[in-house]
């Protein structure tokens, strides 16, 4: 068989192992692995087995994963995500809408310390939910607001995406964090005007929640103190240049460790808890990983995708349309895939076009990301909206869906905001 005919064979292996609910890591592993296994033998498959696991596990960079994990795990157990929630409330306290207005919030912090979209939506809606629903919310508002909050997960620092995009484009993690900051900030700005159109328009989907004195929300300041701190403390140093961000990836796990002990919220048992949830995390994104990188040796191997980035940027078509075309794509993918194999699966055809037509690979990373956590309330089947309906299984799919489509159009416009002024995005480097 020709490269050509074993590079088809691959990719229909793939999708057809994924059509059965494979897990896409070990579709992407075996599929790989039976490339080479016929164009180079047995030997030399084997010997890229031992290598990439070899790669990966002494990757310095992929270290970042599992510690922003056990931070978050950490943080979740430990109360703050409550607190937190409590303290956005009193700080929007009295105002209609205000409780939508700080699960957004809320959200935007918790993202901060979590880097996980689906630990963001399922932790605050617990809290959340049952708040809403006790000062009369429709269930599409509510639903809606902490669907759409907890793909802020994906974008504002530590986002474990970005961490994984930088270690497979070689591009600089701590870059990309910085310039996930603004974005990140516009998104809960735009989030919270959505609420705003919202509640104008459809007066009765909002109460507008318990009314709060100036002692009160001035008493909320420390409940979101350790969050906030959190969050400086790993921006901050990294923009500074105090730490690498597998430093500040240590430094966060230690922050959050000491404030779950000072406040006598985090027991043996949660700390048992935060390790075992984040080996199994860690577990299945080592899996994803592991498949990518075999991917993407076959890939190196055979130069398909090189090829392929060649073909597309031969056209005759602007490059701003090409880019078009891929982030068109990536939305549509993201109505079926998790986000991080999504992002796995794709970049090691997709960054060759984007270095070809010449766009930043900072800048990629950022709107690669927008438009993975926009693809998370995209309907048919955006997970994130799954994740919501599993916290109220009484409320319809339809409904929740009907409730994130106004986020789901200001995602959109802040997409197009991001790549008419790139500079927005690169505004911190």
């Amino acid at each position: 068989m020709t490269e050509i005919e074993v590079t088809i064979l691959v990719v229909s292996m793939l999708l057809g192992m994924m059509l059965l609910s494979i897990p896409i890591g070990a579709s992407m592993a075996i599929s790989a692995f039976t490339g080479i296994l016929i164009l180079y033998g047995f030997d030399t498959a084997s010997f890229i087995i031992g290598e990439v696991a070899m790669e990966i596990s002494f990757n310095y960079e992929l270290c970042i994963v599992p510690l922003f994990i056990l931070m978050g795990n950490l943080a979740t157990r430990s109360g703050m995500s409550a607190d937190l929630y409590e303290g956005c409330s009193r700080l929007f306290g009295g105002v209609k809408g205000s409780l939508a207005m700080s699960t957004i919030a809320a959200c935007g912090c918790f993202a901060a310390v979590s880097g996980s979209s689906l630990a963001t939506a399922t932790a605050l809606g617990q809290v959340a939910l049952p708040e809403m629903k006790k000062y009369g919310y429709s269930d599409a508002l509510a639903t809606g607001a902490v669907a759409a909050g907890g793909t802020i997960g994906v974008l504002i620092p530590p986002s474990i995406i970005l961490v994984i995009y930088g270690v497979l484009t070689e591009t600089s993690i701590t870059d990309l964090f910085v310039a996930a900051v603004i974005p990140g900030i516009m998104q809960l700005i735009i989030y919270t005007l959505t609420i705003v159109i919202v509640v104008r328009m459809w007066p009765k989907s909002a109460g507008a929640g318990s009314p709060t004195t100036l002692k009160q929300k001035l008493s909320a300041l420390p409940k979101l103190a350790s969050m906030v701190s959190l969050f400086v403390l790993i921006i901050g140093g990294l923009y500074l240049g105090i730490f690498t961000p597998t430093e500040a990836a240590g430094f966060g796990v230690i922050f959050a460790l000491m404030i779950g002990l000072i406040r006598r919220s985090l027991s043996w048992r949660h700390i048992v808890e935060s390790l075992k949830s984040t080996t199994r995390t860690t577990g299945m994104i080592a899996l994803i990983v592991f498949g990518a990188f075999m991917l993407i040796n076959f890939f190196v191997l055979t130069r398909a995708n090189i090829t392929i980035a060649d073909y597309i940027v031969s056209f005759d078509a602007p490059p701003m349309l090409i880019l078009l075309g891929i982030l068109l794509i990536y939305l549509i993918l993201g109505c079926f895939l998790d986000s991080i194999g999504m992002v796995l699966l794709t970049i090691p055809v997709v960054f060759p076009i984007v270095q070809n037509l010449g766009y930043d690979p900072v800048w990629f990373g950022i709107i690669l990301v927008i438009v993975v956590e926009t693809g998370m309330i995209t309907p048919p089947l955006g997970i994130n909206v799954f994740a919501i309906k599993s916290i109220v299984p009484t409320v319809k799919l339809s409904t929740i869906f009907k409730g994130v489509t106004p986020f789901w159009a200001a995602d959109i416009i802040r997409l197009a905001l991001l790549i008419i002024f790139p500079g927005i995005t690169l505004f911190l480097l």
